[in-house]
């Protein structure tokens, strides 16, 4: 009886709404059926739990004490499933609950955090959970939600939005220019001191005469934001994303050198999984990150 009953749910729903509406015509509006299709639904019904449901005539239904019975004992669950939906769907608009995103550190650092920060002030019931790494994270086994991914995307099932170029320039201090002078092309570096992550952390599109001059840093270091900071303190000449140059510009603490030459390039995206359905919290991330691009 059981798997019979649970076989049923849409005609307990019809149910509930022809008392409620009292027409077979109106119920049928709200749950896609024509008035002949709901009868035939209800008259299953009937036939599997061996009682009369309605009574008929050709001008009005109108339901038996067992149908007025079953229409009480059910409704309930219908209005509590309705209820559910509504939450989760709400849910799913309002700009709340747990996020995790994965980024570079520098990029973290300098772009997503503050972005993040704005995001969070305006929608106090998010929570945001960071993971800033150079490993590629996997959506499933990390449990991440949100990607930032610098150079080129290898995995095609994903969905990614442009966040623009960064564009990498030649950065020193005026204490160090002052000093050593400035180069007048990308082969002077043979003869300065360079500040560098290792090359094979730069991505792809470093400019080809740089590859060609094997340069031997004076310093390298795997953190970028440590670069800049070794770059300000005079130690050499740094090749810097502009996303992490551009409030050091600003400031005075390093200058563009070169300023026509990029040593690299690379795209950045936003990725996660699919678009469908797609939480609300993890769009307005992403819209923030466009704006800020």
């Amino acid at each position: 009886m059981q798997s019979q009953i649970n076989a049923h749910l849409p005609a307990l729903r019809t149910l509930v709404l022809v008392v409620d509406t009292g027409s077979f015509t109106e119920a049928g509006k709200k749950c896609g059926l024509t008035p002949s299709g709901v009868s035939k639904q209800l008259s299953r019904l009937e036939d599997v739990l061996g009682v009369r449901l309605f009574e008929r005539t050709t001008r009005k239904v109108r339901p038996t004490l067992a149908g007025l019975e079953l229409c009480l004992r059910v409704r309930p669950l219908f209005e509590s499933f309705e209820d559910a939906a509504r939450a989760v769907a709400d849910q799913q608009e309002r700009i709340e609950g747990r996020l995790r995103i994965s980024a570079a550190p520098a990029y973290g650092r300098a772009v997503l955090i503050p972005a993040l920060k704005a995001l969070c002030e305006t929608h106090p019931a998010l929570r945001l959970e960071l993971q800033l790494t150079g490993r590629r994270l996997d959506f499933v086994e990390d449990e991440i939600d949100l990607a930032i991914r610098e150079g080129a995307l290898v995995d095609s099932s994903l969905i990614a939005r442009s966040l623009g170029v960064a564009h990498v320039g030649l950065y020193a201090s005026a204490g160090y220019v002052k000093r050593r002078g400035a180069p007048r092309g990308l082969a002077d570096l043979a003869r300065h001191d360079v500040v560098t992550v290792p090359l094979a952390n730069a991505g792809l599109g470093l400019h080809p005469d740089v590859r060609r001059l094997a340069l031997v840093p004076r310093f390298q270091v795997d953190d970028l934001f440590a670069v800049a900071e070794l770059a300000e303190s005079g130690a050499g000449i740094a090749p810097l994303p502009d996303y992490l140059a551009r409030a050091r510009v600003e400031r005075g603490s390093l200058h563009r050198l070169l300023p026509r030459t990029d040593v690299a390039r690379f795209p950045i995206h936003a990725v996660y999984p699919s678009r469908r359905h797609l939480p609300r919290r993890v769009q307005a991330v992403v819209d923030a990150l466009t704006v800020s691009a």
